[in-house]
């Protein structure tokens, strides 16, 4: 194998990035990089201005102290930097340690060597109000609050192994002991809620109105890549009583299907019920879903608004296109929607015993379809996902897209389902439906007809996002 190395110590080039160029924004200088003589550890000193959240790239080019034509080698080839990267860190003179013969190597799986002057690193402060666009939090029983990581790609997220591509996918971590969130840059954004006459629908919808009216969201935030799923349940809840999921072939990856509004914000899954005498409170109740999350974290998780899901859903797109940009074609085996979804047309529906013993029938394991255009994993199908809207029939008058306070106990559900009668119509992301916040509940635990057992949710939070 050839010998892995940067260049000598003191030939390495190094830049600094800012990721906000405001007057008050964090910045970065005295940037220095090299490689120790005996060894192929890399060390990156820097020095930051105030605290910020600090992220690395690496860059190459072919022509030795270019100015230009630099190229990054790749998040999945530098997320195993250690040290004051990755985080919040504070101001004043800091180090990154980086290990390439663990992570950088060719399709041989021979290291490079890189010649004097061919190599740099790009160290970026990040303002605490505008920080990257992946952010993966520890919830594990062992996890200490605000110890978020940030990522500013999706291919920097951290893998099983060092240099392993494709980790939002391949590493069961994110379905099980963590969660991975990506930015929405909603702010301040002027966009069209609801679908028009002439996009592809059906009547199913006559009761919650779909109506175009425009919205501006009042605050940036981050929302779950993928479903809460049962491995993620059970991680916040855990110990014996906690409800299992439906679906119980490799059900830790596969989303909690079987998930009350009631618990998720309001109550407890240990039996330990309170008073509702606010459905809409600001707060949710400490010992819920989301209580115990936040306490764990020290992260404001929440449900999503019906705006902040659709428009995280449509990801850009219009009223007329599945998410990833595709256009609703109206068929019933619509294979854009296929393509991205666990839905009636390739589920397999319902086992005879309500239980599948494969991986095939009911939901999905999470992620199993492609994103859409922002990255986000079965916002079409799989389960009906809970907002922490009360159930309007028309949202018209709310333009700034805050969740909506009823006194009903009916909450708003997005996204359709897996389940045979929750065709593609249901499956779009402006399609409303709401439900009891109490469902679904324990009866009818087998049978081929159990119709509340595809309910899900997952997860926002601002984590200090303007």
């Amino acid at each position: 194998m050839k010998k892995l190395a940067i260049g000598c110590a003191a030939a390495l080039a190094a830049a600094a990035g800012a990721a906000d160029t405001t007057a008050d924004a964090p910045e970065v200088s005295e940037v220095t990089m090299a490689q120790g003589p005996n060894n192929r550890l890399v060390t990156i000193n820097y020095s930051l201005s105030a605290e910020a959240v600090v992220t690395l790239d690496v860059q190459t080019n072919a022509v030795a102290n270019a100015s230009t034509g630099w190229t990054s080698i790749g998040g999945e080839a530098i997320w195993n930097a250690a040290g004051d990267v990755w985080k919040k860190v504070s101001a004043g003179s800091r180090t990154i340690t980086w290990r390439p013969d663990l992570s950088w190597r060719d399709e041989n799986g021979n290291g490079f060597k890189i010649g004097d002057g061919k190599a740099r690193a790009v160290v970026t402060a990040w303002a605490l109000d505008n920080t990257p666009d992946y952010m993966v939090v520890d919830i594990s029983e062992s996890a200490a609050a605000n110890s978020q990581k940030y990522y500013p790609g999706v291919d920097y997220l951290p893998g099983l192994v060092p240099g392993q591509n494709g980790a939002i996918t391949n590493n069961p971590e994110y379905k099980t002991s963590k969660i991975v969130m990506r930015k929405i840059a909603a702010k301040d954004v002027e966009w069209t809620m609801g679908s028009g006459n002439n996009d592809p629908k059906t009547s199913y919808n006559i009761n919650y109105a779909e109506t175009e009216h425009t919205v501006k969201l009042e605050n940036n935030y981050y929302i779950g890549v993928f479903e809460i799923t049962q491995g993620q349940w059970g991680r916040v809840y855990g110990g014996t009583k906690r409800k299992v999921g439906y679906y119980t072939t490799d059900n830790t990856m596969r989303p909690m299907d079987i998930a009350t509004y009631n618990m998720i914000r309001l109550q407890s899954d240990f039996g330990v019920s309170i008073t509702i005498s606010d459905r809409d409170a600001a707060e949710p109740f400490g010992e819920s879903y989301l209580g115990r999350l936040r306490t764990r974290t020290g992260l404001d998780f929440d449900l999503p608004s019906e705006a902040q899901w659709e428009f995280a859903a449509r990801a850009g797109n219009s009223a007329a296109q599945w998410g990833n940009g595709t256009y609703i074609t109206g068929a019933a085996n619509d294979a854009n929607l296929m393509v991205q979804a666990r839905c009636a047309y390739n589920s397999g529906d319902y086992t005879a015993t309500g239980r599948t013993s494969g991986t095939d029938a009911g939901t999905a394991i999470v992620g199993s379809y492609a994103p859409n255009s922002w990255g986000l994993y079965d916002v079409h199908g799989n389960v009906w996902e809970w907002c922490r809207d009360g159930a309007h029939s028309d949202i018209t008058s709310n333009t700034t897209g805050a969740p909506m306070a009823n006194a009903s106990n009916k909450r708003i559900l997005r996204g359709g389902s897996y389940a045979q009668g929750y065709e593609w119509d249901r499956c779009r992301a402006t399609f409303r439906r709401s439900d009891d916040a109490n469902y679904p509940d324990e009866s009818a635990e087998v049978g081929v007809n159990v119709p509340t057992r595809h309910y899900g949710f997952r997860v926002i939070c601002t984590a200090g996002l303007d």
